[in-house]
């Protein structure tokens, strides 16, 4: 079956007059982008796939860290999918793709695209950055509650055309050029992310999620995070009061009493403490917003490129 292209995939449709949600949120984003005008790279990208009927293209399921995982997601919506479906070919078709995405025996096939019936199935990554300002990166929005999601974006809209403010364009043009800083990365990932400029020139901004940082003077680390602020924050408490003795008890040196009593308080404290920016008995946390953007080709979205296989999956050719 032929697949029509992507429309609009290399143009962004700036509007004088968004909806009142939307040109707050457009609004915002320019107010973040003045306090915070580097863009951060936030590690490394993140698969799913996205599923095209017809003209449209939609997010099937985000959130595995590498093409390998992607693929065994896509096995299983496929099999869900498979018990739903009417017609007993494409059913078929569902359940063997899917067999050879997520085997019983043997390795998964690395295969990243597939026509089945009228839909076109395809692993995608999404790029993840932070902006950043005078060494602080950008706490949630006061917006962010319109974007909430479960974190997979299911059935999220792939439509580059849709209208948009003149900061979204902004911030969008700013990512369409966006390389890896020299020496940041190997000459590999460097030269493809070249590549995908010209394959992929279009780019759209997805849902953010959200990370908790704990920040020592100069130096900061990842502890946890949530699809919602409010979800990290709960998380970090969780990280005190479940993960932390769990992970004592494993390592073979559970913690003391005193220990596991300053934990709950420090779990205590941090459910109580408003805003993005958490201290309790002289730690400090933060919340911070992660952006993510997905580049778009004539094709439609981009599928991983040959350094996300070998750095993050399986590196076999796929062989039908």
């Amino acid at each position: 079956m032929t697949f029509p292209l992507m429309h609009g995939y290399d143009h962004i449709n700036v509007v004088a007059e968004l909806d009142p949600v939307a040109a707050v949120r457009d609004r915002e984003l320019g107010e973040r982008m003045l306090r915070y005008p580097k863009i951060l790279p936030a590690g490394s990208p993140t698969f799913g796939h996205a599923v095209q009927i017809g003209k449209e293209w939609r997010i099937g399921a985000l959130g595995s860290d590498d093409p390998s995982a992607a693929r065994y997601g896509l096995a299983i919506d496929l099999r869900t999918e498979a018990a739903g479906e009417k017609d007993p070919g494409t059913a078929e078709a569902m359940l063997a793709a899917a067999a050879r995405l997520d085997p019983e025996d043997g390795d998964q096939l690395a295969k990243d695209e597939w026509e089945i019936g009228d839909r076109r199935y395809r692993i995608i990554r999404v790029e993840k950055f932070i902006l950043i300002g005078d060494r602080v990166m950008e706490p949630p929005r006061s917006t962010d509650a319109d974007l909430a999601s479960d974190g997979l974006l299911r059935d999220h809209p792939v439509d580059p055309p849709a209208p948009c403010g003149q900061w979204e364009a902004q911030l969008r043009l700013n990512l369409v050029a966006r390389m890896p800083v020299p020496g940041s990365v190997p000459d590999e990932v460097r030269a493809e992310a070249r590549h995908a400029i010209q394959t992929h020139p279009g780019v759209i901004l997805l849902p953010p999620t959200f990370i908790v940082l704990e920040i020592d003077g100069d130096s900061w680390a990842p502890l946890t995070g949530g699809d919602t602020p409010d979800e990290a924050r709960a998380r970090l408490a969780g990280h005190f009061t479940g993960l932390l003795p769990r992970l004592r008890e494993f390592q073979g040196d559970p913690a003391t009493p005193a220990e596991l009593a300053e934990w709950t308080a420090l779990a205590t404290e941090i459910d109580a403490s408003p805003g993005h920016r958490i201290t309790v008995r002289g730690r400090e946390f933060r919340i911070v917003r992660v952006s993510q953007a997905l580049r778009l080709g004539r094709d439609g979205p981009e599928s991983p490129r040959p350094c996300d296989q070998d750095r993050y999956g399986l590196t076999g050719a796929a062989d039908l």
